[in-house]
This record gives C-alpha cells, structure tokens and sequence, in this order.
C-alpha cells in the first residue's frame, strides 16, 4: 500500500534510483533565495563488474519501514535491468533514521 517517485539514472549498465516524493520538491519557479533541498526517501545503486552485479544503497526506515517494502524496492531496481534477470545479486541496503543534517542555502 505504498508508493513514490523514482528518477532513474543509468551510465553504461550501471543504474542508480532516486526514492522520493515528487509534491515535496520545489518547482523551479519556487527556488529564490531560500531553498529547502528534499534529500527523499533513499537511493539504491545497481552496479555491474564485469560479470558480477552488486546492490547497494540507502533507505530511510521512517518511510521504508517494514521488510516487504525494502524486498519491493530491491526487487523493482533488480527488473530495470534484463542483465540481472536470473543473476546471482548479493546487495546490502541500509535503513537509516536521520537526526541531524547540514544545509547551505546561499544565506549564511
């Protein structure tokens, strides 16, 4: 019952996926002096060394909260790519909670 935005990015074979909510993103017509920059909701990075392909990534517990959810995203980046299908794919994704950050916006 779950679900987001993703922009897509690939550089050869290799693909990275952003998670995000796009109604929480400025338009462009919103950026002036004061900018809020929406980190979203994680990333996951397919990446392919010679045969081998690895997983990895990021995604914030606080959205990704239950198991099925995180198994949902690995699976939907694992099918962005036909070289993947039936492959061997260890991954490691980390649940994170955010308690701090650190923003720069043109002001200080």
């Amino acid at each position: 019952n779950f679900s987001c935005d993703v922009d897509i990015f690939k550089n050869g074979n290799d693909i990275l996926v952003r998670f995000y909510d796009k109604c929480r993103e400025q338009s462009e017509e919103q950026i002036t002096n004061l900018v809020i920059v929406e980190p979203g909701f994680g990333y996951m990075c397919l990446k392919f060394k010679g045969n081998d392909r690895l997983l990895s990534g990021w995604l914030d517990k606080n959205i990704f909260f239950q198991e099925d959810m995180v198994k949902s995203a690995i699976a939907f980046v694992e099918s962005l790519s036909p070289l993947s299908a039936g492959a061997y794919l260890p991954h490691h994704i980390d649940l994170i909670l955010r308690d701090s950050y650190v923003e720069y916006n043109g002001e200080y």
